[in-house]
């Protein structure tokens, strides 16, 4: 049985699993065992692969940042920065819906996992008084907080797809601006087309004064100081997270008691079983050559350039959910590919196919960290939000398909 069949095999278990209502951290865990079983893995070994995945130092990170941003999500809803963030933009910008896009898109500045989260509860106030569903208000904070992805040269895909394709960053930039810009229209189309631009109680000649522009500085300084911080100073988020903490409840004189209930909350949320889950795949994934099966059955079926450069990133992304392992397993294979046009190089049609179609399987994966953060606030249905985001994701995808082959 080749990868490709084994690896089509697992997914199908996992979608019927999370369509079994399973949660997703005890589907992914099921489901790494499955994969190990499949590529003929003694049990310990798969058992010692998980363990290990998961207490990886960035596995720990990842659940520390999470912890702490729920933490400080708290803190800022207590205090009021939320209400203050909220309650200007809806002053400033006479457009609700903008509002709701534009805070995930400043969160986007974070290369974390920890981000979606942070944007949540800031959607989730500004969009309260929207005829809006769970599910979109989901898929707002889930969509609009990845294009900067695509053109922001801070996060690890970029850089490593970058290298490994011996693409400039400026050329990189240049392939995936159009496609930043589909990608925010697309989005906006599906999530917008039927909602107002505001609620009806709020009065349409209101124009800002000098203390909304003030509660908006206020507001946005703590997570401003966090995006300064791991973009501009490369300190560790959860480091930055924990200096806001700590300097918030200072400032807004915060009790220790219920410091401690927020972190003991946090804690005890399933957050840990989500990652651990998730974690524990990447890891069983990259152990039993799941990963690297995938590009040696597209070689050995003999497919064409563009079907690869077109499935693998889609696939592995799909499956990974993670982008430096996108960029670290489909865009080798792409680099090796008979991409060369004349003497002119790459041919950079194959490569914004792949990228683009990486971005499409991160995006889509039930294995991206920041879906379920975000599906798990809202309480929403996982698979109403993936078929909203599947939507959004063909203009894109087929744009770059189209341009591949002609």
């Amino acid at each position: 049985m080749s990868s490709l069949v084994k690896v089509f095999i697992v997914a199908f278990f996992l979608v019927i699993a999370l369509r079994k209502r399973i949660s997703l951290g005890i589907a992914m865990l099921l489901s790494s065992v499955f994969l190990g079983l499949l590529f003929h893995m003694k049990p310990f070994d798969i058992v010692s692969a998980m363990v290990k995945s998961v207490l990886e130092v960035d596995s720990l990170k990842i659940i520390a940042a999470l912890v702490l941003v729920m933490v400080l999500e708290g803190i800022l809803r207590e205090t009021g920065f939320l209400k203050d963030i909220t309650g200007s933009l809806r002053a400033i910008l006479p457009d609700q819906r903008l509002v709701a896009a534009l805070l995930p898109a400043f969160i986007g500045l974070l290369p974390s996992a920890g981000g979606a989260l942070f944007s949540a509860p800031l959607v989730d106030e500004v969009t309260s008084d929207l005829p809006l569903s769970p599910e979109k208000k989901s898929f707002i904070n889930y969509w609009f907080r990845h294009p900067m992805e695509l053109i922001i040269p801070i996060y690890p895909s970029m850089i490593v797809t970058s290298q490994v394709l011996g693409l400039p960053v400026w050329r990189y930039f240049r392939l995936t601006f159009p496609y930043f810009l589909i990608t925010i229209v697309s989005g906006a189309v599906v999530v917008f087309r039927r909602c107002p631009r505001r609620s009806s109680d709020v009065r349409e000649d209101y124009a800002p004064t000098r203390s909304d522009w003030i509660s908006l500085a206020r507001g946005l300084a703590p997570i401003a100081f966090v995006v300064i911080a791991t973009v501009l100073f490369k300190i560790d988020i959860a480091v930055a997270v924990g200096i806001v903490i700590l300097a918030s409840t200072l400032y807004a004189r915060v009790p220790a008691r219920y410091l401690a209930e927020l972190l003991k909350e946090a804690a005890t949320s399933n957050i840990m079983p989500m990652i651990c889950g998730v974690m524990a795949f990447k890891g069983l994934l990259e152990v039993s050559g799941a990963v690297q099966g995938l590009s040696e059955s597209f070689e050995i079926l003999g497919v064409s350039d563009v079907i690869v450069a077109f499935a693998l990133p889609l696939l592995v992304g799909i499956l990974t959910g993670y982008g430096p392992a996108v960029s670290g397993v489909a865009m080798p294979v792409i680099a090796g590919l008979s991409v060369s046009v004349g003497s002119a190089g790459l041919d950079f049609r194959l490569i914004s196919l792949a990228i683009i179609s990486s971005y499409a399987g991160l995006m889509n994966s039930p294995a991206h960290l920041c879906l379920p953060v975000t599906v798990g606030h809202f309480k929403a249905d996982l698979g109403r939000v993936l078929q909203l985001v599947a939507i959004a994701s063909i203009p894109s995808v087929l744009i770059a398909l189209v341009r591949a082959v002609i």
